[in-house]
């Protein structure tokens, strides 16, 4: 084991084997809880000797920067999506239930079930223009589809869930990826639930983030921009708009109750359509809803 001032010293040499020291510290982290602690002590050390001082290699600026949000371009880097180096407290357990919530300017609290302010469209832009944690985005999404954060016990419980949902999600899932490590191993469990959640958007609704966000200057990420990091964002966030017009107010048996309807409805839409000669078009895309 490598203590943290060797470490640093490791790190300062040249940075072509510097990087792939970090590579290996991160590796550690990932598989082992002392590894995350040895790591996150390094990565402390090293961030204050480079604010005492100019550093300019890739793996200075890539520790110096220990924020939870995109990390800053250099003037020579500005083509291509910006890289998110892996987030370290996210990897404790406990991060969930303890890690900063609603400090910012982003109105979100653990408690209670998800109210208008917290979903509105300025809310929204916050989400896509990264201008809150990944940890709130999941709080809010996960308050909506009815998880209830336990404050005696710290815990998060399925108090409210949506039924379908429950089922295969008894605890909230991470939809963005905290940990920031896109490897299969860590990273399959949220690409999953990410997913699951877009496939239960009816195609009406996919695209009403951006007709909600257009008005109020978000017109979408430029493909060259894009990153696991913001992409799960705009899902989630789109997902947020869905539930807020379509499911927010509702009870489960009012919301089987519409839906009902607009299987009748669009049934006799079909048939009015034959009558009349016209070609339809039976299929429609996948949706396994939330209740």
């Amino acid at each position: 084991r490598t203590s943290s001032s060797n470490f640093v010293t490791m790190m300062t040499s040249s940075w072509p084997t510097a990087l792939a020291a970090l590579t290996i510290a991160i590796a550690i982290a990932i598989l082992s809880q002392g590894g995350v602690l040895a790591f996150q002590a390094a990565h402390q050390s090293f961030a204050a000797s480079c604010s005492s001082s100019r550093c300019s290699s890739p793996v200075h600026r890539l520790l110096a920067s220990g924020s939870d949000a995109s990390t800053d371009k250099s003037d020579d880097d500005n083509v291509g999506p910006d890289i998110l180096q892996p987030f370290v407290p996210a990897m404790d357990p406990k991060y969930s239930v303890t890690g900063p919530v609603g400090e910012g300017k982003f109105i979100i609290s653990r408690t209670g079930p998800p109210t208008a302010e917290e979903m509105s469209n300025e809310q929204m832009l916050k989400i896509v223009k990264i201008e809150c944690n990944d940890l709130e985005v999941n709080t809010l999404v996960w308050k909506c589809l009815g998880y209830r954060f336990n404050e005696e016990e710290e815990k998060w419980e399925p108090t409210e869930v949506f039924p379908n949902w429950k089922e295969r999600f008894p605890d909230p899932p991470d939809f963005i990826g905290m940990q920031r490590v896109y490897s299969r191993e860590v990273d399959q469990p949220s690409l999953r639930s990410n997913q699951a959640l877009v496939r239960s958007i009816p195609p009406g609704n996919k695209q009403s983030l951006k007709t909600q966000l257009k008005p109020i200057g978000w017109k979408g990420y430029n493909y060259k921009e894009l990153t696991p990091n913001k992409t799960r964002r705009a899902q989630c966030a789109n997902w947020i708009v869905f539930f807020r017009e379509e499911l927010f107010g509702y009870t489960v048996e009012e919301l089987k109750e519409r839906r009902r309807l607009r299987k009748e409805a669009e049934a006799a839409a079909e048939a009015k359509m034959r009558e009349e000669g016209k070609e339809v078009d039976t299929w429609k895309p996948p949706v396994k809803e939330v209740f």
